[in-house]
């Protein structure tokens, strides 16, 4: 067990009433991050993905490309796989794999740990947010109107050359879908809540999101910005400020959905008004 890596505290928070085999837990003290080996050699997989990408490339680039590839392949090919997991731990996987049509296996809100919940469960933790939050039931699907909106704006500003052909086609999604809303269990609050997670994967306005994050990214160059908790733990480490010796860390309730959306452009509008080398290149 200790090979395979294998945690000694068991990070599994089951709060279904289906009962987990000692090796099913075993299998997820592993992570929901671990990757089992393959029964077999991929070399044969791996190469027919790579060649298709080598036909593009520029002819003088292909030949080398491919024997570079080749050699690699070759020497992978007749290699031994070991596999990562006892076989009772194969089992035991293939076993979760079935559970999952009844199972949820999410990760916590915060920590490593992994937490287990029935389908129905799951549903209403999250049923249970929605109906607590100010949340707004629509007639219909808003998102081929805003589609048309959007693509209609741009349209216009493209025709009135406020923005460029690369710009217009950078912020456009050709196909977009809604937004999917799904959770992670907050295990450290009563009652263990859903923190709600919202995809924005191919809606609408992710491509127009990404475009605007190129252009507003200096803005968020400030000392009073921390990156992560290591760029916190470093600035505690170079504190040389006598008459500030305690430190506080303070949380905003709704902070994205509490901002003034006029005041924001404002102040955006003004930073760069003032600031004309922060604008970077055009998109």
């Amino acid at each position: 067990d200790t090979k395979l890596g294998i945690k000694k505290k068991s990070v599994v928070v089951n709060l279904s009433e289906e009962k987990l085999s000692n090796a099913e837990e075993e299998v997820l003290n592993l992570g929901l991050k671990f990757t089992p080996t393959p029964k077999r050699n991929p070399t044969l997989d791996v190469a027919s993905c790579i060649q298709p990408g080598i036909r593009e490339l520029p002819d003088g680039v292909q030949a080398s490309m491919a024997h570079d590839v080749e050699q690699l392949l070759s020497a992978n090919e007749h290699s031994r796989v070991d596999d990562n997991l006892l076989p009772h731990h194969r089992r035991a996987l293939k076993n979760l794999q079935t559970r999952t049509q009844r199972l949820r296996i999410l990760p916590a809100d915060k920590g490593n740990s992994i937490v287990i919940l029935t389908h129905k469960q799951y549903e209403l933790k999250l049923e249970t947010h929605i109906e607590e939050e100010p949340y707004t039931l629509l007639k219909k699907d808003p998102t081929p109107t805003l589609h048309g909106k959007l693509d209609r704006v741009l349209k216009r500003l493209l025709t009135d050359k406020i923005i460029t052909r690369d710009f217009y086609n950078a912020a456009r999604n050709l196909h977009p879908r809604a937004p999917q809303l799904y959770g992670t269990p907050k295990i450290h609050k009563q009652g263990v809540p859903i923190r709600p997670i919202v995809s924005f994967y191919n809606t609408p306005l992710i491509a127009l999101h990404k475009v605007l994050a190129h252009y507003l990214k200096p803005l968020t160059n400030s000392p009073l910005r921390l990156k992560d908790s290591n760029h916190m733990i470093d600035v505690l480490r170079t504190h040389t400020q006598p008459e500030f010796p305690y430190q506080c860390s303070l949380n905003v309730k709704s902070l994205y959905t509490s901002c003034d959306m006029s005041l924001a452009q404002k102040s955006i509008k003004q930073k760069l008004t003032d600031n004309p080398n922060l604008i970077p290149q055009s998109h």
